[in-house]
């Protein structure tokens, strides 16, 4: 009889095989030689949905940068200027690439600020 850890032991193993196998699909990145693969959110490593680029097909090559969906860079990737043909190709996938094509740390921008809401609470003694 399993337990339950045993259960969700399991559940965990199923999930990062299927994870592995949607990460193996490699896109090309139109009118370049370079190829991409774009991995969903995960709220467990806290990770926004971001994409890998690599400097060949398939997956092969050097990891030129990765990106987040925020525009900022992804495993160490700010401060890198990616390629005006790659700016353009992630805006149309609906990534907040900077007018300058420089991946940034995470940034708030006009558009994010009106997405918060300051709260202050203080307590009265």
């Amino acid at each position: 009889m399993k337990t339950f850890k045993n259960y969700l032991a399991e559940i965990a193993k199923m999930k990062r095989l299927v994870n592995l196998f949607e990460h193996q699909t490699y896109k090309i990145i139109p009118g370049t030689k370079n190829s991409y693969r774009e991995d969903s959110a995960d709220t467990n490593t806290m990770t926004s949905k971001h994409c890998h680029v690599y400097a060949k097909s398939k997956g092969k090559g050097k990891q030129i940068y990765s990106v987040n969906i925020d525009g900022s860079g992804h495993d160490g990737s700010s401060g890198i200027e990616i390629p005006s043909s790659h700016a353009t190709f992630f805006k149309s996938k609906g990534y907040c690439i900077p007018d300058n094509n420089i991946l940034e740390g995470f940034f708030l921008t006009e558009s994010h600020v009106q997405d918060f809401e300051i709260i202050i609470i203080y307590e009265n003694s």
